[in-house]
């Protein structure tokens, strides 16, 4: 399939802008990204899906909830 050369153009003029886009710096992503590789890499491997959840409230809260965590867990399993 052949282009003309004016779509030719016009698809040269958006690549270069979409590279300039994705290329250009942005703090506040660069930031968040920085954060989520800390976290992941900070994370214990080989837990449960429960344990993992516990780790992220942990994280969030500040204090241990996995014991509370199944217990809610097994109150809903009844229920």
């Amino acid at each position: 399939m052949r282009l003309n050369k004016k779509t030719q153009k016009r698809i040269a003029r958006q690549a270069i802008r979409y590279k300039q886009m994705f290329e250009a710096p942005c703090p506040e992503v660069d930031k968040i990204v920085a954060e989520l590789k800390k976290d992941a890499k900070d994370m214990p491997k080989n837990m449960t899906h429960d344990e993992e959840i516990a780790w992220i409230l942990k994280a969030a809260n500040g204090k241990d909830n996995f014991d509370n965590l199944k217990q809610i867990i097994e109150e809903n399993e009844l229920s």
